[in-house]
């Protein structure tokens, strides 16, 4: 057993709220079994009961067969037609996804989806053709009787029905009920990140779930194409009145065109204006002209300067001039007959004469030809000056003609683009216009079915084996947490760790339950007595070693035993504790300090006259008050039938004399007290005792009491020698106890208890 001199010393001078006990004590694997092996038939019956009821669930739900049909949103095949939002198909925006799934389960497509299977005619779906289960029947004898106890029973949030319908509103009120049923049997989901839709639909009837999502699936089609079949039309209209208006604006954009150029002369022939195209003629004209004006002055003064020296033989237009060219032949032949005239017959002859005077009548000739072509040539100079001016005075003429053009151009180039704003808007309109009408005969849907549903082969709901699994896990946590909550619930002392660990003083030893041991009630004292080497007799050896050994520098002899309450082992522990000092030689006292019930004396069968009271008193001698236990040599001072009083007998000087007398005289003194938080002389005598040994009922003293009782005996200074538990049964222990002597069978060998 556990010796409190071993433990260390930041352990034994620990209380709670230290630093060195730890508020929260941290579970280990060990403690959790101990718990389950505690709470076992707890834990048991609610995984039983839990379990049992999803079972019953399960196996009497009616079975419901799902069925899923696959739609691909096929993005290859869009319509060619693209106005705006008007036409558009679907797009692979995630929010248009989410918002095509949203259309699949909507009331509008579900309503016709009903219509066309006739649902509302099927009892699945019209819950007045439906007969109440035994569940439904109980839920509304519930709800009845709980109106009837809070209230009036009727439900206020319900709308009340209109009486004397027709045969139309009834219909239209069942299609609407079977819609919303409808409504929470199918679901439609994405297939992860892809285009693909899943339809889902549950029902009773496996045919009938696979019509179900097949029957949602083309009507999702049917809408589709009826969808664009009214945006085209809807479109058609709109651009047919659109067209009307822009080809009137066109053509009256056209008019004012055509208007202003008329009124500002503004005629235009491959894109210019007359202006710009005689401009530009006139521009080239000039430029010739000037350079033929240039050519001419440079030949004519050319001609001038060679005239000049006397070398107008060279000149060009004498050189082909066809006249100068026979004047000079016959001049040449006039000098070869002059030179041989004069050869012949000298220069005064008449023939030589004559033909000189035709020699220079032949020169005269060809300068006059020559003057002739030089004034040829300034005439050809002065008409090309004035055909230059002429041509550089009509430049400026239409350069001031196109600039006031200009200015008009500018409200004209305004007209046009009014003009060509209409006529790209009024074609634009015009192409949609015959797409559309190109379109109807061939719009798809946007989504195609990728594969129908098919029956299916067995139920989905209920799943057996995975609600079975799920009871199991539902009652494992279910008893875990009600476990858990009487786990915190439980204040209760149960083992020497908690003692240790939440109180900080030394835990001293089990006293064994005599019952689980002798097979019946025995009084403990005497039961020491027969069975000595009992495990009751031996916590006794131990519990008085731990005591008596508390401060090994000063060995206990006055100890005093207590408790929070009355009905803890107190007494019993006190007298087996007397009894086995007594047994192992020592001289040995036990007092019975509790005057008011008296139970050490009653236990060990002492009505005496006299006793403890009489003698501080003064009224009897210490001789005639102690008694000798035949049994165990032990002596006892016990407390008669009339020792009673009010005065503070235990914080007298009698008292505090008697004690020092009685430690003179034997080895060890054991004081059985009243319950510390009853009484106040308790607290007295624990205060002037060498060691306090509190006794705490095994699994019924609370922790708040002993906490308390702690605490007071701190206040009074008093030296704790620590816990012990008593009542403790040792086969029940293991399951509160992590220690090595919390396991019983291992060395019950090792007693004798019968």
């Amino acid at each position: 057993m556990n010796k409190p001199y071993t433990y260390p010393v930041e352990l034994q001078n620990a209380y709670p709220g230290s630093d060195s006990v730890s508020p929260f004590p941290v579970l280990n694997l060990q403690q959790i079994v101990r718990t389950i092996r505690r709470r076992f038939w707890i834990i048991f019956t609610v995984i039983a009961l839990i379990f049992s009821a999803v079972a019953y669930v399960t196996f009497t739900t009616t079975p419901l067969y799902k069925a899923s049909a696959m739609i691909i949103a096929d993005q290859g095949k869009r319509d060619p037609v693209d106005i705006g939002a008007m036409v558009s198909g679907v797009s692979n925006a995630p929010g248009e996804l989410e918002t095509e799934l949203e259309v699949i389960t909507s009331p509008v497509l579900l309503e016709r989806v009903v219509r066309k299977l006739e649902l509302h005619k099927q009892a699945e779906f019209n819950p007045s053709m439906q007969t109440p289960s035994q569940l439904d029947t109980f839920k509304a004898n519930l709800k009845s009787t709980l109106g009837s106890v809070f209230g009036n029973g009727e439900d206020k949030s319900a709308v009340p029905e209109k009486k004397n319908l027709t045969e139309t509103e009834k219909e239209d009120m069942a299609i609407m009920r079977a819609t919303g049923i409808l409504g929470s049997r199918v679901v439609a989901m994405r297939s992860g990140r892809t285009l693909i839709f899943r339809i889902e639909a549950t029902s009773v009837d496996p045919e009938v779930a696979a019509e179900l999502a097949n029957a949602v699936a083309d009507q999702y089609l049917v809408d589709q194409l009826d969808a664009k079949f009214e945006a085209t039309r809807r479109a058609n209209a709109w651009l047919d009145e659109s067209l009307s208006g822009l080809r009137a604006e066109l053509n009256t954009a056209e008019s004012a065109v055509e208007a202003y150029r008329s009124q500002e002369g503004l005629l235009s022939a491959r894109g210019q204006t007359l202006t710009e195209s005689q401009i530009a003629e006139t521009s080239a004209q000039l430029i010739n002209q000037e350079a033929e004006y240039s050519e001419l002055i440079a030949r004519l003064n050319s001609v001038r300067d060679q005239i000049r020296r006397g070398s107008s033989e060279s000149i060009a237009e004498v050189l082909n001039s066809d006249v100068i060219r026979n004047l000079r032949m016959q001049l040449a032949q006039v000098i070869r007959e002059r030179a041989d005239l004069e050869t012949r017959y000298g220069p005064r002859h008449p023939d030589v004469l004559r033909i000189v005077a035709e020699e220079k009548d032949l020169q005269v000739q060809v300068d006059s030809e020559i003057k002739r072509i030089v004034s040829s040539l300034e005439n050809e100079v002065n008409i090309s000056r004035q055909r230059l001016e002429s041509l550089r005075g009509s430049l400026n003429n239409l350069r001031g003609e196109l600039s006031e053009n200009n200015r008009s151009l500018i409200r004209l180039r305004e007209l046009e683009r009014n003009r060509d704003a209409s006529k790209t808007l009024y074609e634009a309109f015009l192409s949609q216009f015959k797409q559309i009408n190109e379109s109807e005969s061939y719009t798809e849907a946007d989504s195609r079915i990728l594969s129908y549903a098919q029956a299916p082969s067995g139920p989905a709901l209920p799943r057996t084996k995975v609600n079975l699994v799920l009871g199991l896990i539902m009652g494992t946590a279910m008893a875990g947490a009600l476990v858990l909550l009487l786990e915190l619930m439980d204040n209760r002392v149960s083992s020497g760790e908690e003692i240790e660990e939440k109180f900080g003083v030394p835990f001293l030893g089990n006293v064994p339950l005599l019952s689980g041991l002798a097979g019946a009630r025995t009084q403990p004292g005497r039961y020491l007595v027969k069975h000595p080497m009992s495990a009751y007799a031996e916590s006794m050896r131990n519990l008085r070693a731990s005591v008596k050994f508390a401060n090994i520098d000063k060995p206990a002899r006055l100890v005093t035993v207590t408790s929070s309450f009355p009905n803890e082992g107190k007494t019993s522990l006190t007298f087996s504790l007397g009894r086995m000092s007594a047994m192992t030689g020592s001289r040995t006292l036990v007092i019975d300090g509790d005057f008011r019930r008296r139970q050490l004396s009653e236990v060990a069968g002492l009505k005496p006259d006299v006793g403890l009271i009489e003698h501080l008193l003064g009224n009897a001698d210490l001789e005639d008050v102690i008694v000798r236990d035949s049994e165990t040599e032990l002596d006892i001072l016990p407390l008669s039938k009339s020792g009673t009083t009010s005065r503070d007998v235990f914080g007298s000087r009698s008292f505090d004399s008697l004690m020092i007398r009685l430690k003179a005289e034997y080895d060890m003194i054991v004081i059985d007290t009243a319950p510390i938080l009853l009484m106040a002389e308790t607290r007295v005598i624990a205060a002037k005792s060498d060691q306090v040994l509190v006794a705490a009922r095994w699994r019924r003293t609370n922790r708040a009491s002993l906490q308390q009782t702690l605490s007071i005996l701190r206040e009074f200074h008093s030296s704790i020698a620590g816990v012990v538990l008593t009542f403790v049964d040792l086969k029940r222990l293991g399951k509160h106890s992590g220690a090595a002597l919390s396991n019983y069978r291992s060395y019950a060998k090792y007693y004798h208890n019968k």
